[in-house]
């Protein structure tokens, strides 16, 4: 399902214009990223919990040519079985702080978004939602469904990785 068809199905089920559905959602991605920068794990209920890996800087050498390059660090950002309150209590207030919202809109939108997530994701589609990434099912060979897939889409990947930006990788010796 694309990013429009999601929105529209959100706010149908949320009963929200599209102002301020987008809103909600663009939020919920910023405030996300921000949690994988500070290491803070995330839960969208019945989904999963959203955690990041900081990767620090290392060195490579080239055995041919013995140049060696300093990688600056990076963070990558995955989702996992869902951890009893992660980080939920944390994201919903920030997303009410951000937006202006009550807590209480705030956690109806999440709750929301996850199970909107769940249901199309049960239907057979992948959904992707623009700012956090795309969802798809992993099936068994019995065509049951084994386990939610997550990848990040390239905003929240820069995102996460905006204290690292300005590295590049550095040539620190060449023959």
């Amino acid at each position: 399902m694309t990013q429009k068809d999601f929105s529209t199905y959100l706010q149908k089920s949320c009963h929200l214009d599209r102002q301020q559905c987008a809103l909600l959602l663009n939020a919920v991605g910023r405030q996300m990223a921000k949690a994988g920068v500070e290491q803070i794990p995330v839960t969208l209920p019945g989904l999963g919990t959203f955690t990041s890996h900081k990767h620090p800087e290392y060195l490579e050498e080239d055995p041919a040519t013995g140049r060696q390059t300093l990688y600056p660090p990076r963070i990558t950002y995955r989702m996992q079985g869902e951890e009893e309150g992660a980080g939920r209590d944390w994201l919903d207030g920030q997303l009410a702080e951000t937006t202006k919202t009550p807590v209480e809109e705030a956690n109806h939108f999440v709750s929301s978004l996850a199970k909107g997530i769940l249901t199309i994701l049960a239907r057979g589609e992948e959904v992707e939602v623009k700012g956090i990434g795309t969802f798809r099912t992993i099936n068994s060979n019995q065509g049951e469904i084994q386990r939610v897939a997550y990848t990040p889409d390239e905003q929240m990947k820069e995102l996460v990785n905006a204290p690292f930006n300005c590295f590049e990788p550095v040539t620190i010796y060449q023959k």
